[in-house]
């Protein structure tokens, strides 16, 4: 006959639960290496498909915008036209441009100087005036009046707002709906009353 083996219920165990926890971990620092490759390990574990497809998205990304700068740098980069173009061609055009800024130059230039004679001409047709001026008031002519030859010369009617019947004497115009009538005093608008 076998002997009955003592069971555990009945016995009481004194020990604290700090020196005991129930979940054994390592307490020795392993190193800064081990705690990020732990930490990122739990993050893949929690959020691996957000993971993945973060990283396939910034390749595509990556990838174009690749694509965009070796585009833009081939075209405008190195030169663009000019690059492809012998020394030859390039002095050839160059000389072309040159010319082409002297014609304008000089286009630019005779059109000063006929600005400059027609300015002088004014000039002396004023000088003359005048002179004639001074000479007429010599002669006890008096000076020529400058207002009455403007208004000879001039033979526009002016122009106005006003129609050909308006009388500012007359109060208001002739349809008599162009006075200026004040709204009545109502009692809706507050202030005690």
């Amino acid at each position: 006959m076998a002997e009955p083996v003592p069971d555990d219920d009945g016995v009481i165990i004194d020990h604290d639960p700090l020196e005991h926890p129930n979940v054994l971990t390592n307490k020795a620092n392993d190193g800064i290496f081990w705690n990020a490759f732990g930490y990122l390990w739990k993050m893949m574990e929690g959020n691996g498909y957000v993971i993945v497809i973060g990283a396939v998205i910034t390749y595509y990304l990556y990838q174009r915008t690749v694509t965009y700068l070796e585009g833009k740098s081939a075209s405008s980069g190195s030169g663009g036209v000019e690059s492809r173009l012998s020394p030859e061609e390039q002095m050839n055009r160059m000389e072309a441009m040159r010319r082409a800024r002297e014609r304008l130059q000089a286009q630019v230039d005779t059109a000063a100087q006929e600005e400059a004679a027609k300015q002088r001409e004014r000039d002396e047709q004023q000088r003359q005036e005048k002179i004639e001026d001074w000479e007429r008031h010599k002669r006890g002519l008096g000076y020529k009046s400058k207002s009455s030859t403007a208004a000879t010369t001039t033979a526009k009617k002016p122009v106005t707002l006003k129609r050909d019947s308006f009388n500012p004497l007359a109060g208001h115009g002739a349809g008599g709906s162009g006075s200026y009538r004040p709204s009545r005093p109502s009692m809706s608008r507050g202030g005690g009353g």
